[in-house]
């Protein structure tokens, strides 16, 4: 693992996001603003998914996955940006590939949802009860989400811990 952080750091690429002062805090800002985009809205999704808020159509918030999607493209960019610049940070932080399984979690149960579920569930009725399989998914997903933030922003407490 050593040896690919030292390929990483002696990159142009790394190098630069290290040597510009402007690069950190315009991916800290872009990070913070794809999160509170994606959280908002897969937060909502997924109370929905949970039984809350029967009244609002799940199909409508179904709608602002893209958007959600677009987010989440912005905190990959930024996220990477992190990486690249100071993998020294995260190549032994247990809270770096903590955050990265919850993040795998969050993907896989998206994935099953859109698979499994989502045509049957896009098409319910206003205020009909979800099913037990779809509420799990929702909660799972929330977890797994709040999981990536914790883990995420535990990053520079824990440090090196393997």
């Amino acid at each position: 693992m050593n040896a690919v952080v030292a390929w990483i750091q002696a990159t142009a690429v790394s190098r630069t996001i290290v040597e510009q002062p402007w690069i950190w805090p315009a991916a800290e800002t872009a990070h913070f603003l794809g999160l509170a985009l994606l959280l908002g809205i897969i937060g909502l999704l997924d109370l929905r998914l949970m039984g809350f808020l029967p009244r609002i159509p799940i199909g409508a918030l179904h709608e602002l996955v893209p958007f959600a999607l677009g987010a989440f493209g912005l905190n990959v960019v930024s996220g990477a940006t992190f990486l690249v610049g100071h993998p020294e940070q995260y190549a032994h932080n247990i809270a770096w590939w903590l955050k990265a399984a919850s993040l795998a979690l969050a993907g896989a149960n998206a994935l099953v949802f859109e698979r499994l579920f989502a045509r049957r569930t896009l098409g319910m009725r206003e205020g009909e009860p979800m099913p037990a399989a779809v509420r799990w998914i929702g909660a799972i997903s929330m977890a797994a989400w709040l999981s990536v933030l914790y883990w995420g922003r535990m990053l520079p407490f824990i440090g090196d811990a393997f």
